[in-house]
């Protein structure tokens, strides 16, 4: 039978390499976070579509795509028409069907770039704050709620777009999906004793939480002692989230 001063030992050898791996997991899902990101970054609608095309045409693009968003968040995707982007845009409609022939297509393309702006709020938040990865996380959560303060009137429009068809709900769960392995990353880099299920599930919480902020902020009222506290609330509930799982 090994001595006390064996069990203290190889208790002791056990919890460092319990926390080395657990060390050499949070790595692995940070640096699969930033190679995430930087991916994500580089699919930006007004990067793959403007590669190699000229200055002009790379404006021309940029105008399409922020006058869709705008006609789109005003008007949501049954109000929106070709000829109403292209006036908004400044330009003529074969100009705009030259890039964007069909609808959907330029709705795809507005929402990814909405997409791309979330990543590089993302990037520069996580090459900022090089803290905890779940510091990181509830920095990411809070900056949703808090986005959402000015941007609730397009994700009103966003998921009544969803519920519109099944191409349509398709197109915006293809649109989170990244967004959701960007957030698994973080839940596993925060706690590695969680199983790939128990992420999945914090995952699924987590945005349940912060997608149900964004809608409710904008019904108010302002004065909502509740609204006025939701970020700090996402926080302290995605910490519980995690660290409960």
């Amino acid at each position: 039978m090994p001595s006390s001063t064996d069990q203290v030992r190889n208790l002791s050898e056990n919890r460092i390499d319990s926390q080395i791996t657990h060390a050499a997991e949070t790595e692995k899902a940070l640096n699969a976070i930033l190679s995430h990101l930087n991916d994500l970054r580089g699919s930006r609608p007004t990067i793959q579509i403007s590669d190699g095309k000229t200055d002009r045409t790379r404006n021309t693009i940029h105008k399409i795509l922020k006058a869709a968003h705008k006609v789109f968040t005003q008007n949501g995707h049954a109000g929106l028409s070709l000829r109403k982007v292209a006036n908004e845009a400044g330009i003529a409609v074969g100009n705009l069907t030259y890039h964007f022939p069909t609808k959907n297509s330029l709705i795809d393309a507005m929402m990814r770039e909405a997409l791309a702006d979330y990543v590089e709020e993302h990037l520069s938040q996580f090459e900022a704050d090089r803290d905890t990865p779940l510091d990181i996380l509830l920095n990411v959560v809070e900056f949703y709620v808090r986005n959402a303060r000015e941007s609730y009137q397009f994700f009103y429009q966003l998921w009544g777009f969803a519920g519109s068809c099944d191409d349509a709900r398709e197109m915006v769960r293809e649109l989170y999906r990244p967004i959701g392995r960007f957030i698994f990353y973080l839940v596993r880099a925060a706690n590695p004793k969680l199983t790939d299920a128990q992420v999945r599930q914090a995952v699924l919480q987590i945005f349940s939480l912060e997608e149900g902020y964004k809608l409710f902020i904008g019904m108010g009222p302002d004065s909502s002692t509740a609204i006025r506290s939701a970020e700090n609330d996402i926080r302290v509930i995605t910490k519980r989230i995690i660290l409960t799982a």
